[in-house]
Protein backbone atom coordinates (compact mmCIF):
# COMPACT_ATOMS: atom_id res chain seq x y z
CA UNK A 1 0.00 0.00 0.00
CA UNK A 2 1.25 3.56 -0.72
CA UNK A 3 1.01 6.55 1.33
CA UNK A 4 -0.43 9.77 0.30
CA UNK A 5 3.41 10.98 -0.07
CA UNK A 6 4.48 8.25 -1.44
CA UNK A 7 1.60 8.29 -4.41
CA UNK A 8 2.44 11.78 -4.98
CA UNK A 9 6.21 10.84 -5.47
CA UNK A 10 5.30 8.73 -7.90
CA UNK A 11 3.18 11.10 -9.68
CA UNK A 12 5.89 13.81 -10.13
CA UNK A 13 8.28 11.52 -11.23
CA UNK A 14 6.25 9.55 -13.86
CA UNK A 15 5.23 12.94 -14.67
CA UNK A 16 1.54 11.62 -14.66
CA UNK A 17 -0.83 14.69 -13.32
CA UNK A 18 -4.69 15.11 -12.60
CA UNK A 19 -5.67 16.03 -16.02
CA UNK A 20 -3.49 13.36 -18.20
CA UNK A 21 -4.98 10.90 -15.54
CA UNK A 22 -8.19 12.03 -16.61
CA UNK A 23 -8.26 11.89 -20.31
CA UNK A 24 -6.72 8.42 -19.63
CA UNK A 25 -9.40 7.29 -17.68
CA UNK A 26 -12.29 9.05 -19.96
CA UNK A 27 -10.16 7.16 -22.84
CA UNK A 28 -10.34 3.61 -21.22
CA UNK A 29 -13.87 4.19 -20.10
CA UNK A 30 -15.17 4.98 -23.56
CA UNK A 31 -13.27 1.92 -25.01
CA UNK A 32 -15.07 0.50 -23.09
CA UNK A 33 -18.18 1.09 -23.67
CA UNK A 34 -17.06 0.50 -27.59
CA UNK A 35 -16.48 -3.09 -26.65
CA UNK A 36 -19.31 -3.97 -25.07
CA UNK A 37 -21.70 -1.95 -27.36
CA UNK A 38 -20.40 -2.44 -30.57
CA UNK A 39 -18.77 -6.38 -30.49
CA UNK A 40 -19.02 -9.60 -29.26
CA UNK A 41 -16.85 -11.91 -26.21
CA UNK A 42 -14.38 -13.24 -28.72
CA UNK A 43 -10.77 -13.65 -28.53
CA UNK A 44 -10.30 -11.33 -31.56
CA UNK A 45 -12.73 -8.77 -29.46
CA UNK A 46 -10.11 -8.40 -26.53
CA UNK A 47 -7.39 -8.08 -29.50
CA UNK A 48 -9.03 -4.70 -30.73
CA UNK A 49 -9.57 -3.28 -27.74
CA UNK A 50 -6.25 -3.88 -26.83
CA UNK A 51 -5.11 -2.01 -29.81
CA UNK A 52 -7.47 0.68 -29.14
CA UNK A 53 -5.85 1.42 -26.52
CA UNK A 54 -1.93 1.45 -27.75
CA UNK A 55 -1.95 5.17 -28.81
CA UNK A 56 -2.80 5.58 -25.10
CA UNK A 57 0.16 3.55 -24.18
CA UNK A 58 2.07 6.08 -26.50
CA UNK A 59 1.10 8.69 -24.57
CA UNK A 60 2.09 7.29 -21.52
CA UNK A 61 5.47 6.33 -22.76
CA UNK A 62 6.17 9.81 -23.71
CA UNK A 63 4.90 11.73 -20.92
CA UNK A 64 7.47 8.96 -19.16
CA UNK A 65 9.97 9.67 -21.49
CA UNK A 66 10.26 13.46 -21.59
CA UNK A 67 8.56 14.37 -17.78
CA UNK A 68 6.64 16.53 -19.53
CA UNK A 69 2.38 16.02 -18.73
CA UNK A 70 1.51 17.73 -21.92
CA UNK A 71 3.52 15.75 -24.28
CA UNK A 72 1.33 12.79 -23.25
CA UNK A 73 -1.96 14.82 -22.85
CA UNK A 74 -2.23 16.42 -26.46
CA UNK A 75 -1.75 13.28 -28.43
CA UNK A 76 -4.33 10.99 -26.00
CA UNK A 77 -6.74 14.16 -26.60
CA UNK A 78 -6.44 13.99 -30.13
CA UNK A 79 -6.79 10.10 -30.08
CA UNK A 80 -9.74 10.08 -28.08
CA UNK A 81 -11.40 12.97 -30.40
CA UNK A 82 -10.58 10.56 -33.28
CA UNK A 83 -11.62 7.34 -31.39
CA UNK A 84 -15.24 9.14 -30.78
CA UNK A 85 -15.51 10.57 -34.31
CA UNK A 86 -14.71 7.24 -35.59
CA UNK A 87 -17.44 5.47 -33.59
CA UNK A 88 -19.92 8.39 -34.33
CA UNK A 89 -19.28 7.79 -37.94
CA UNK A 90 -19.32 3.98 -38.05
CA UNK A 91 -22.41 3.59 -35.85
CA UNK A 92 -24.76 6.71 -37.50
CA UNK A 93 -23.50 7.91 -40.67
CA UNK A 94 -22.01 5.26 -42.41
CA UNK A 95 -24.35 2.49 -44.07
CA UNK A 96 -21.08 0.74 -45.68
CA UNK A 97 -21.17 -2.83 -44.36
CA UNK A 98 -17.16 -2.25 -44.19
CA UNK A 99 -17.24 0.50 -42.12
CA UNK A 100 -16.49 -1.57 -38.85
CA UNK A 101 -12.84 -1.94 -40.31
CA UNK A 102 -12.29 1.88 -38.98
CA UNK A 103 -11.84 -0.01 -35.69
CA UNK A 104 -9.12 -1.59 -36.79
CA UNK A 105 -7.42 1.32 -39.08
CA UNK A 106 -7.99 4.21 -36.94
CA UNK A 107 -5.60 3.32 -33.82
CA UNK A 108 -2.66 2.79 -36.63
CA UNK A 109 -3.59 6.45 -37.72
CA UNK A 110 -3.42 7.47 -34.28
CA UNK A 111 -0.21 5.87 -33.17
CA UNK A 112 1.68 6.48 -36.58
CA UNK A 113 -0.16 10.68 -36.98
CA UNK A 114 -2.30 11.61 -34.33
CA UNK A 115 0.27 10.58 -31.46
CA UNK A 116 3.66 12.19 -33.03
CA UNK A 117 1.88 14.88 -34.36
CA UNK A 118 0.40 16.19 -31.32
CA UNK A 119 3.64 15.25 -29.39
CA UNK A 120 5.55 17.35 -31.61
CA UNK A 121 2.82 20.13 -31.17
CA UNK A 122 2.82 20.14 -27.72
CA UNK A 123 6.74 20.19 -27.70
CA UNK A 124 7.11 23.29 -30.01
CA UNK A 125 4.18 24.72 -27.96
CA UNK A 126 6.33 24.62 -24.71
CA UNK A 127 9.61 25.45 -26.09
CA UNK A 128 8.41 28.76 -28.28
CA UNK A 129 5.61 29.86 -25.90
CA UNK A 130 7.94 32.07 -23.65
CA UNK A 131 10.59 32.75 -26.62
CA UNK A 132 9.70 36.64 -26.94
CA UNK A 133 11.12 36.64 -23.10
CA UNK A 134 14.36 35.13 -23.96
CA UNK A 135 14.91 37.72 -27.33
CA UNK A 136 17.45 40.51 -26.69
Amino acid sequence: MLLPSMALNVNARLAIGPTFLSVLLIAVAFHVYEALSEWSASLFSVGVFAWSLAPYALAVLIAIVTRQPLLGIVPASLALALDVYTLLAVRYVSHSSTAALAFLAVPMWNLAVVAPVGAAGAFFWLKFRHAHRRAP
